[in-house]
């Protein structure tokens, strides 16, 4: 698996594809993100910017 992180994003690759437990565990980890998951790769998309 490899973590690679843009600005506030977080995207974990592995070599297989990960499942619904996957998501669940990385959900926990990020309360109040949007995590989806796509096959092998799981996003942990940036907060929304607020605008002033």
């Amino acid at each position: 698996m490899s973590v690679s992180r843009i600005d506030d994003a977080v995207i974990l690759h592995a070599g297989s594809d990960y499942d619904l437990s996957d998501l669940s565990l990385v959900r926990h980890q990020f309360p109040g993100r949007r995590v989806t998951l796509d096959g092998d790769t799981i996003t942990v998309w940036p907060r929304p910017r607020e605008h002033r």
